[in-house]
C-alpha cells in the first residue's frame, strides 16, 4: 500500500513497485484522473487505486475499504511544503492542509489504521526530511519556520512508538519531478539524469544533502521493504553525480549496511 500515491514520490514508488510485479494499493486524497494508467504495458502487476480519502480524518481512513486487503508493506509518503503555499489550502481557500494536519495528524491516522487492520505488515516506510532533529542549526531553521520539520519529527516519533516495524528515510530537498502524469509507462522512463550516485547516513546528524531525486528516494523506499537492516532505523538520504544503485537490492543492502 503506497499512502500519497499521487504525489511526487508517491506516483515513482508506485510504478516501480507494479514494474516489480507486486500488487499495489494506491491511496491518495485526489479524486481519479483521465490519464491514470492502471494496466500499463511495462507494469507486471495491475494496481487498485483508491481516491479521496482524506487522512486528516481517521474514520475517513478506516472507511476507504483500503485497509481492507491483505497489506503487507506500507509506504507513506505524505507531506507538504515548507512554505506557505496553494497546498496549504483546502477547496474553500481555508489554511487547513498545513503541516501539522499533513504531516503529522495524517501519518498519526494512518498509523493507527494500519496498527488496527492490517496485523499481517512486515514494514512500514516513512518518507519524512533531513533535518527533523536539526531546527536549531542553519538551514534548517528557516526550513521549520512553520514548523514543517516539527510535525514530521512528531509523526516519525508516533511511528517509532507504534511498535510498527519501520524505516524512515529523510531525504534533502527534492528534485526531478513532480511529475504531471500518472502514466506508469511515463513514471518508469523518467530519469534523474547522471545524479544517481547515493549517501545514507545513518540518522540525522552525519549529511548535509543539497538535494535528494526522487526517483532516488522512491528506489530507496522499494529496497528497504526487503532489507531486514533497515527495520527501526531512520536514514538521510542525498543523491550527487555519479552511477547509482538504481534497482539493485544487493547494492541499497551495502549502503543501508553501511550506514
Amino acid at each position: 500500500m503506497v499512502i500519497g500515491a499521487s504525489g511526487g514520490v508517491g506516483q515513482i514508488i508506485v510504478a516501480a513497485l507494479a514494474s516489480r510485479g507486486v500488487d499495489v494499493v494506491a491511496v491518495s486524497r485526489g479524486e481519479r484522473r483521465d490519464d491514470d494508467d492502471d494496466d500499463a504495458t511495462m507494469s507486471a502487476a495491475p494496481v487498485r487505486r483508491i481516491t479521496g480519502v482524506d487522512c486528516r480524518d481517521v474514520d475517513a481512513v478506516e472507511r476507504s475499504g483500503a485497509f481492507d486487503a491483505d497489506v503487507e508493506h506500507v509506504v507513506c509518503c505524505l507531506g507538504t511544503t515548507a512554505f506557505p503555499s496553494a497546498r496549504w489550502r483546502d477547496g474553500e481557500g481555508k489554511f487547513t492542509n498545513g503541516p501539522e494536519a499533513t504531516d503529522y495528524v495524517s501519518v498519526r491516522n494512518v498509523v493507527d489504521v494500519v496498527k488496527k487492520k492490517c496485523p499481517n505488515v512486515k514494514r512500514f516506510v516513512m518518507v519524512s526530511s533531513v533535518g527533523v532533529l536539526r531546527t536549531d542549526v542553519m538551514p534548517f531553521i528557516i526550513l521549520n519556520a512553520f514548523g514543517v520539520l516539527k510535525h514530521k519529527r512528531r509523526g516519525e516519533e508516533y511511528l517509532e512508538k507504534s511498535t510498527l516495524p519501520y524505516t524512515i528515510l529523510r531525504p534533502g530537498r527534492l528534485t526531478d519531478g513532480p511529475y504531471t502524469s500518472y502514466d506508469l509507462n511515463t513514471l518508469l522512463r523518467a530519469t534523474s539524469g547522471t545524479k544517481r550516485a547515493v549517501q545514507i547516513g545513518g540518522g540525522d546528524d552525519v549529511l548535509l544533502p543539497e538535494a535528494t531525486s526522487r526517483l532516488v528516494v522512491a528506489e530507496a523506499a522499494c529496497a528497504a521493504l526487503e532489507i531486514d537492516s533497515t527495520r527501526d532505523r531512520a536514514f538521510e538520504l542525498g543523491s550527487t553525480e555519479g552511477e547509482g544503485p538504481g534497482s539493485d537490492v544487493d547494492a541499497w543492502r551495502a549502503l543501508f549496511d553501511a550506514a
